[in-house]
């Protein structure tokens, strides 16, 4: 009996010997792999829709700007044989032209051209002469007036037989340049060159 408990005893010590004696714990290993995901869980509920946004008023609308003035005014007129005074008068002939775009402004500091066909006869003629001239029988001259423009076709007396003036057809272009738009020193010589500077169209 005394030898089992001793025996016992020193199995005992032994035991106590071998766990004072283990060493210390280690440092900590690295961290493991990532696990496979887990399954996708159901879908949630689609929230409630907005309410639209109002619209704003509509703002009220302009007023419309005043009309704006032309510089340079280009009109055809077309003047009958039968509207001429004293068809058959030997000092000339005259007619008038009313043209509202001669001012009394323009009469004092603007300009006034006039153009003839050259060809009476054809009112849609494009070549056009510059009143006054004359053609070696007729002479063709004009004047103006706030909304007016004054023609007279006069005679050359040829020898002794004197020629009475042609109370005809004719087609007029009257052109009506403000102050601010002249130009200094142009001085046309031809309505094309008009046209062209001005940007004028037919």
């Amino acid at each position: 009996m005394f030898t089992i408990k001793r025996t016992l005893s020193i199995l005992s010590m032994a035991t106590l010997f071998l766990v004072a004696c283990s060493p210390e714990d280690g440092d900590t290993g690295p961290v493991g792999p990532v696990g496979p995901g887990g399954a996708i869980g159901p879908a949630g509920q689609d929230g409630t829709n907005g309410s639209d946004g109002t619209n704003g008023n509509d703002g009220t609308n302009g007023n419309d700007g005043a009309n704006g003035t032309s510089s340079v005014v280009s009109s055809v007129f077309f003047v009958d044989s039968a509207s001429w005074t004293n068809p058959t008068a030997i000092s000339g002939i005259v007619n008038s032209i009313n043209v509202p775009a001669i001012t009394g402004k323009i009469v004092s500091d603007g300009v006034v051209m006039l153009y003839q066909t050259s060809d009476n006869s054809i009112p849609t003629a494009t070549v056009w002469t510059a009143v006054p001239y004359t053609d070696g029988i007729f002479s063709y001259i004009f004047s103006y007036a706030p909304g007016i423009v004054n023609l007279r076709i006069t005679v050359t007396l040829q020898g002794s037989s004197p020629t009475l003036a042609a109370a005809s057809d004719h087609t007029y272009r009257v052109i009506v340049i403000t102050p601010g738009a002249k130009i200094s020193g142009f001085e046309p010589q031809s309505y094309e060159e008009v046209k062209m500077v001005y940007g004028l169209e037919d």
